[in-house]
């Protein structure tokens, strides 16, 4: 499933996270690996804890970083698509939550 600026994500409920310092770790134990997230990746990772819009993500984003819309879609579109194809996160369906 391709990501765009309407979709619903969160997290699935499975993976196991540890807060170090600005920094997340994430470990999937169904698909065998572990992630480090950098503070934004993080600062994602929290949003997505409650079934989040992409376009409230890059909102976000954009007022705590000053940060543009072409900036945001190169960078994070990317990001939430590995999260995605690594079971990390999931489409939300808009009755969740």
């Amino acid at each position: 499933m391709r990501v765009t600026i309407d979709s619903i994500l969160v997290r699935d409920g499975k993976p196991r996270t540890a807060n170090l310092a600005a920094d997340v770790v994430v470990l999937s134990v169904s698909v065998g690996s572990y992630f480090s997230f950098n503070q934004v990746g993080s600062e994602i990772w929290n949003m997505l804890s409650q079934p989040c819009r992409v376009g409230h993500i890059f909102d976000v984003l954009s007022q705590r970083h000053d940060v543009d819309a072409q900036t945001l879609t190169r960078d994070v579109m990317p990001f939430l698509q590995k999260l995605i194809e690594h079971r990390l996160i999931r489409v939300s369906d808009p009755g969740e939550g």
